[in-house]
């Protein structure tokens, strides 16, 4: 047995599980921040995030992130292009060299500008390893971000009238603009079925019922009763897991 799971985690809340199933995953801009010895890259990408994770190990995760949530076998997210992110330690000379190189080739006009959007494409799979996380109004300082081990869905590189393979800070640092972009998200989807899930989990017993009458509501329309049926075998509840794991 290898000692990375089969299966990636999203977490999320109540209803945005319930959505996700109703609808698939809907990609949104996510803010980034890469430390930079003169100037950081400060951007917000669109993307959804999966922790490469064992159940035994969630519990933290589920404190910062969500107590409801889906793991999907990794084998749909391979053939979906989902890849796991560059952890970077900022203070290193090899992060502040990458991040030069990108800026010094994304200016250069005689390179073509799809080539130039394949470079500056690593910087969308690229987190810093460790540093502050902003959650619920509750920023946690010293964050090591590389204990989640993520994979990232991101759409691929484009530019239309209605997507920005992503959105610079000052396009996305409130309420109002973040609205608007994600907005323009609406067509973007990451799909799955019901045989690529592996677990659902929610927060405890009394919900159990409630999701699996959604699941039927919503997952009955396209595919089988038995398919549906099998889906919910796979629920766990926190309890069970913070308890038992």
């Amino acid at each position: 047995m290898g000692l990375s799971p089969s299966t990636l985690f999203h977490f999320t809340t109540k209803k945005g599980l319930f959505g996700l199933l109703a609808d698939n995953f809907k990609i949104k801009y996510c803010l980034e921040e890469i430390s930079h010895n003169v100037r950081p890259v400060e951007i917000a990408i669109p993307m959804v995030s999966f922790c490469d994770i064992k159940i035994s190990e969630i519990s933290e995760h589920i404190s910062k992130y969500g107590q409801y949530g889906i793991g999907l076998e990794k084998n749909w997210a391979i053939e979906k292009g989902l890849t796991p992110v560059i952890y970077m330690n900022s203070s290193s000379s090899f992060c502040n060299n990458i991040i030069d190189s990108i800026r010094k080739i994304a200016q250069i006009e005689s390179i073509p500008i799809n080539d130039r959007f394949q470079i500056t494409n690593i910087l969308r799979y690229t987190k810093i390893y460790e540093g502050e996380l902003e959650r619920n109004g509750e920023t946690i300082p010293n964050y090591r971000f590389a204990d989640e081990r993520e994979w990232r869905y991101v759409p691929e590189m484009k530019e239309t009238p209605t997507f920005k393979h992503w959105l610079l800070k000052n396009e996305y640092d409130t309420n109002e603009k973040k609205v608007l972009a994600n907005k323009k998200l609406t067509n973007e989807r990451l799909y799955f079925n019901p045989n690529n899930i592996m677990y659902l989990i929610v927060k405890d017993e009394s919900e159990i019922n409630e999701l699996i009458q959604h699941i039927r509501t919503v997952k009955g329309i396209n595919f089988t009763m038995n398919e549906v049926d099998r889906l919910t075998t796979r629920i766990l509840t926190c309890e069970r897991i913070l308890k038992d794991f």
